[in-house]
């Protein structure tokens, strides 16, 4: 496989977003994310990202930003420009029972930072190349 087949990717796909499906909940409905990459051609999150670090420039400088700061500042930066919506997602109520979670930023940053796991798994997803390319042997045979 050439390097262009592995790294090239879709500048479509970069900012208009690609599914990520986590499979069903306990209504049988799809959990599923529509993200755009975080980098790559949405500018937007390295633009957003910088704006919301530059107060702290000077603790990122000299090592004593809080690393609680730094976490919330990237949640809320892929709930904003990353994670255009989601779908099928519920929150416990209580006693085995679920509600529908409707999609906003707040509750995308409610997600990410109740399910630290899931987060990080997003992030590992929205920063993999593989999931942003074009399939370049398909463009081929069309």
């Amino acid at each position: 496989m050439s390097l262009y087949q592995t790294f090239k990717t879709d500048a479509d796909l970069e900012q208009n977003g690609v599914t990520i499906n986590y499979g069903p909940n306990s209504k049988g409905v799809d959990q599923k994310f529509f993200v755009r990459r975080a980098g790559g051609s949405n500018k937007q999150f390295g633009k957003l990202m910088s704006a919301k670090m530059r107060p702290y420039r000077k603790q990122i400088g000299s090592g004593t930003m809080p690393e609680s700061i730094a976490e919330r500042i990237v949640r809320e930066v892929y709930a904003e420009a990353v994670v255009i919506r989601f779908e099928g997602i519920e929150v416990p109520v209580g006693d085995g029972q679920f509600e529908d979670l409707p999609y906003s930023v707040e509750n995308c940053i409610k997600l990410f930072t109740d399910l630290p796991d899931f987060f990080a798994d997003l992030r590992e997803q929205c920063g993999d190349v593989a999931i942003f390319r074009e399939d370049l042997e398909e463009a081929a045979k069309n």
